[in-house]
């Protein structure tokens, strides 16, 4: 348990460090930027599924609950 303290404490002031120095802005910049391809992503994909099934195939009407009789 004391070396995963002073690992974590080691590890905290080193990334400070780079922090501090700006190294850490490309990490960031690079993972901004897959999450940003990722959604664009999952957005196509979501809009081509909903052009496949298209307003020509037939939905589920919708149920709605029986009225509650007292």
């Amino acid at each position: 348990m004391i070396r995963t303290l002073i690992f974590g404490a080691i590890a905290g002031y080193v990334g400070k460090k780079l922090y501090d120095e700006g190294k850490l802005t490309e990490f960031k910049d690079d993972l901004v930027a897959r999450y940003n391809q990722a959604k664009t992503d999952l957005d196509q994909r979501r809009d081509d599924e909903g052009a496949a099934s298209g307003p020509g195939t037939p939905t589920a009407p919708a149920v709605s609950p029986a009225p509650l009789v007292s």
